[in-house]
């Protein structure tokens, strides 16, 4: 058996996305990308807890509740609504999906903030500076770019009483903690931006507003309400039910928090701040991946290239939207999604590749054996490759390095490919059936490991390889990631092409 050095547990969140409006290709990228590492883990045996949800409160929410006519609540429940489906339609298999409005949270964010009161780490002082609505965020001065916060949303200067945290109180510790924990911030770019932000010096945070109906009331001050960070932040807590509940003794800390690099400060400075105020476990790794542009620009309603993934789901399948997502960019960059690249990546690496693999050699093992299947056979130095890409896709999953895994994976299907044209079992079939036999058999196991290494990106086409292998997708037995006598005695049926060839339109 492989020795995958598999974790026992491994629990991995997405940030919960704020509910002003439709979910694009970023919030999907995200998802997908959390989406596959939990469907990985689940498949080798880790015990997983996948998180997501979405971030509910704040004066944005009130404004556009408000510009509809109807009350914050109906307003975010309906956009909830939409999100689910969004999710079910790309086939996302989160464990469970926490709301900012749940009573669970709500009560947890406030028992959260007395404790931080009695360690006297927040106190009432007065707040004069910018706010961004659009970022739900409090500025500096030598944040702010011509009347703009840095990621150019106008800005308003406010001046007011409220509660801040002593953020301040532990820049030292802050930056020592990321310098002895080098897997913590990821990307390595992103790590040295944050590194750069705390040499500047960390201000005490305003964790307070005023005047802002819709939110967490203070539980040490009605008159105010919770500022967004302080509330959204610990839904990682309340998404697994509480300090005191199972899961949290099971599960805590997280060991993957992936986000979009625009919050990525908020993770990496604030979060690590609140958990070290409270004494708990620091999450392993804060990873931030980049932006998307769209056809070369950025994603604008008014240029008409926002890229909504239930128009392509429709066209095309979840399966290729997922795969296209997590193959065009390298994870961590920013990248951009193009019609043209997203029907090329169809046609040369699904159609010509994986598809025309299972064809290719499905309709080879059909011509003997059609009532008895293959043999068990072991042809030693080509499964020595095979198992050899198991073990690094293995580390790679480890090391969070989506990209490579992908590269990695089409190295199976490339072999296979590779096998195929050296031993020519089209002229064996005559020349040596034994020999023959043995071939086929190497080549329905090694298409057995592809589909399964594929699994947590194609959720549905790996069950039709399945299908044509003649194996049970629903036996989780069939799952092993080695080189096995599972495919023997197998019988084959060719189906429908797994991909069809797609024109530009």
């Amino acid at each position: 058996m492989l020795d995958l050095e598999i974790p026992k547990k491994f629990y991995i969140t997405t940030p919960i996305y704020y509910t002003s409006g439709r979910f694009h290709l970023g919030h999907a990228y995200t998802t997908i990308c959390a989406d596959v590492f939990a469907r990985y883990y689940r498949l080798v045996g880790s015990d997983v807890f996948f998180l997501t949800g979405t971030d509910e409160h704040g004066q944005k929410v009130e404004d556009a509740a408000k510009k509809e006519g109807i009350l914050p609540k109906e307003f975010v429940d309906n956009l909830v609504s939409n999100a689910k489906q969004e999710w079910k339609s790309l086939d996302i298999s989160y464990d469970a999906f926490i709301r900012t409005t749940d009573e669970k949270h709500i009560s947890l964010v406030k028992e959260i903030a007395s404790k931080m009161l009695e360690n006297e780490d927040i106190y009432k002082g007065k707040y004069v500076g910018y706010y961004c609505k659009d970022c739900e965020s409090f500025f500096t001065s030598k944040d702010i770019i011509k009347d703009k916060c840095p990621l150019g949303h106008n800005v308003k200067k406010e001046t007011e009483e409220a509660y801040f945290f002593k953020i301040s109180k532990y820049q030292k510790w802050l930056k020592q903690y990321i310098l002895d924990n080098p897997k913590f911030l990821q990307t390595e770019s992103n790590k040295n931006e944050i590194l750069a932000f705390i040499d500047r010096g960390l201000e005490d945070l305003c964790i307070s507003r005023e005047k802002v109906g819709w939110g967490i009331t203070l539980p040490f001050d009605e008159n105010y309400t919770i500022y967004v960070w302080l509330d959204a932040l610990f839904n990682y807590v309340s998404g697994i039910g509480g300090l005191d509940s199972d899961n949290f003794k099971k599960f805590w800390p997280p060991d993957f928090q992936v986000m979009g690099k625009e919050i990525f400060r908020f993770h990496a400075i604030y979060w690590p701040i609140f958990l070290k105020s409270l004494n708990l476990e620091i999450p392993k790794t804060e990873f931030a991946h980049g932006w998307w542009l769209s056809e070369g620009m950025k994603m604008s309603k008014s240029f008409n290239n926002v890229v909504y993934p239930l128009e392509y789901v429709k066209e095309y399948g979840s399966d290729i939207f997922r795969y296209y997502v997590i193959r065009e960019i390298s994870f961590g960059e920013d990248g951009s999604f193009s019609k043209k690249n997203f029907i090329e990546r169809i046609n040369s690496d699904l159609v010509a590749n994986i598809g025309n693999l299972l064809s290719r050699v499905i309709t080879l093992a059909s011509k003997r054996n059609q009532e008895t299947g293959y043999l068990f056979f072991r042809d030693e130095s080509f499964v020595k490759e095979i198992e050899n890409k198991i073990i690094i896709i293995s580390k790679l999953y480890k090391n969070y390095e989506l990209t490579k895994i992908i590269n990695e994976i089409f190295q199976l299907s490339s072999l296979a490919n590779k096998y195929v044209q050296g031993n020519k079992p089209w002229e064996l079939l005559t020349e040596d059936p034994k020999k023959f036999d043995q071939v086929i058999y190497t080549l329905l196991e090694t298409i057995r490991i592809l589909a399964v290494e594929l699994a947590p990106i194609f959720t549905t086409k790996w069950k039709e390889i399945f299908d044509q292998l003649g194996l049970d997708a629903n036996n989780k037995d069939n799952l092993k990631l080695e080189f096995t006598n599972i495919s023997e005695k197998r019988i084959v049926k060719k189906g429908n092409h797994l991909f069809k060839k797609q024109e530009i339109k």
